[in-house]
């Protein structure tokens, strides 16, 4: 192999995580059967890279990355185990045997940038403060992305260009034990972005609601769709008893009259042109700085830049404001949770209209519970059925001969589906999501919707501690002869499954509440995994 053609390769593997996708990247490129016949095209033998590329892909046609957990890199495990097949003369199933461990490699590599990520939420908080909308964008896109062209482009190109033999080394350089504090430690970050939202919504009502989401995920083993759709049930059924006992009087809202409504209308609205730049940039740029403490926090509150510019072109304290609410803690599938953003654009043009009963609370909270169903509903249709599907086709498509119409067509028909999907979900937020909100307003029942609202998102929030928070005790204590006490298992999961999540979630709430930094919860955690890893304390 040339060192022109690594380069290329390694900068194929950039593209294949970066946010240069088109926003489909993470399903087309990102995939073993595309950028394996990708990396053939750089070689000089598209075929055998397609059929490489198509074997290494059915280790991973179940393959889920979601809450911002990455359990292997296919990315990685597809570019480089067909590379060293077709530059070092291996067949598809030695490639397949060498993927597995690139694919733990790669995995690492994500576990650093989720982490490293945090830190530019400091230089985006810093122009969010500012309302500086122009360069919002090296926070969330600049930086971000050539600290993960570093990580990525340089790896892949020490494993292609020096072979198989190296792999097993890096590995092993860097030992068991490193490999897993990194893992304990990012266990640990997504309670501190999760404790960030509670501070918004885990008051009155809404509190017992999050302890019940929780013992939903540990009791019942429910994935996230379940707890979504039983979440909104329970919401229902809570706030239709509710209603009964404390009924609503009609308040009016906003509107009450045409000439009101002409006037609030005349305002300020939002342009065709402001929408379609809203949603491009989200499908662009939603995780282009994805991390442990925000998620897609920065990457929707830039979806929201053109909103906010249209509405206050020339309010930079009002920019200021509504860029700090808008980068909180986020995360969801993005294609069906683009309506998420295209709702919240409804919300902020109604209250830039004067809808005073439009809270920041309200559009935190709607956001809130909205994320957890949204991203059940489409990690399992995308990535659970539709995606295992399509690649199964196509697969098939290329099988043994390697035929080229394989990855070809996945990634023609994978991208339309996404694409449609992105356009029709953002578009159902905005234009449905605008007209309910005048309905609620003028039926006087806001209060009861931002309640429902925050119960539902208290809900969403216990489960994904649940899920994504992971906090394990490591020790085991003799107590004579052969017997072991394993604190985990007997002691702490005796009392309550999932306990220690819990209580770090809720411990980093408490800092947060006392006046602590997310910077500062985030230095401690970090701390707390680092020696806890090393000293065997934490698993």
């Amino acid at each position: 192999m040339s060192v022109l053609q690594a380069i290329f390769v390694a900068l194929l593997y950039y593209l294949c995580n970066s946010t240069w996708g088109l926003g489909v990247g993470w399903w087309t490129l990102m995939r073993p059967l595309v950028s394996g016949f990708l990396t053939g095209i750089i070689l000089g033998d598209p075929t055998t890279g397609a059929v490489v590329g198509a074997q290494i892909n059915v280790l991973y046609l179940g393959w889920i990355g979601a809450g911002g957990a990455l359990p292997s890199d296919i990315a990685l495990a597809g570019v480089v185990g067909t590379a060293l097949a077709i530059t070092g003369g291996v067949d598809a199933s030695t490639a397949m045997a060498l993927a597995v461990p690139v694919g733990l490699l790669g995995s690492i590599i994500w576990v650093t940038k989720m982490t490293l990520n945090t830190g530019y939420v400091r230089l985006a908080e810093k122009y969010s403060e500012k309302g500086d909308t122009k360069n919002f964008w090296i926070a969330d896109t600049l930086l971000p992305q050539l600290m993960l062209f570093l990580f990525s482009f340089i790896p892949c190109f020490i494993l292609v260009y020096f072979g198989a033999s190296h792999i097993q080394t890096v590995l092993q350089f860097l030992g068991d034990k490193v490999v897993s504090v990194l893992s304990i430690i990012g266990g640990m970050l997504p309670a501190v972005g999760i404790a960030l939202t509670l501070k918004s919504i885990f008051k009155g009502q809404s509190i017992v609601f999050f302890f019940l989401g929780f013992l939903l995920v540990q009791y019942f083993q429910l994935n996230s769709i379940a707890v979504g759709f039983l979440s909104m049930v329970i919401t229902l059924v809570y706030m239709q008893i509710n209603s009964m006992i404390n009924p609503v009087k009609a308040t009016g809202g906003v509107a009450k009259t045409e000439d009101t409504k002409t006037e609030k209308k005349a305002f300020v609205l939002l342009d065709k042109k402001t929408i379609f730049r809203s949603w491009l940039n989200w499908i662009f740029f939603n995780q282009s700085n994805y991390n442990y403490e925000r998620m897609q926090g920065t990457g929707f509150c830039r979806s929201m830049l053109p909103v906010i510019n249209k509405l206050y072109p020339n309010d930079p304290e009002k920019r200021a404001e509504r860029m700090k609410l808008q980068m909180q803690f986020f995360n969801t599938e993005p294609q069906w949770g683009a309506c998420i953003i295209g709702l919240t654009a409804a919300l902020e043009e109604k209250k830039a209209q004067g809808a005073e009963d439009i809270s920041d609370e309200m559009i935190t909270s709607t956001k809130t519970g909205l994320m957890g169903p949204l991203a059940g509903i489409g990690d399992t249709i995308d990535g659970g059925v539709i995606t295992p599907l399509l690649l199964s086709l196509f697969i098939g498509i290329t099988g043994a001969t390697g035929n080229l119409a394989g990855p070809i067509g996945y990634i023609i028909v994978e991208a339309a589906f996404m694409w449609s999907i992105y356009w029709m979900s953002y578009n159902l937020g905005y234009e449905k999501g605008s007209e309910a909100i005048l309905n609620f307003l003028e039926s006087g029942r806001v209060n009861k919707i931002i309640l429902g609202a925050s119960i539902l998102g208290c809900m969403v929030l216990g489960s994904l501690v649940g899920n994504f928070v992971k906090l394990n005790v490591g020790l085991n204590i003799p107590v004579g002869g052969d017997q072991i006490f394993n604190l985990q298992t007997q002691l702490f999961d005796a009392i309550l499954p999932g306990m220690l999540p819990l209580l770090l979630t809720l411990g980093c709430y408490w800092l947060l509440k006392k006046g602590w930094t997310s910077v500062q919860v985030i230095l401690l955690l970090t701390g707390v995994g680092l020696v806890g890893g090393l000293l065997g304390i934490l698993a």
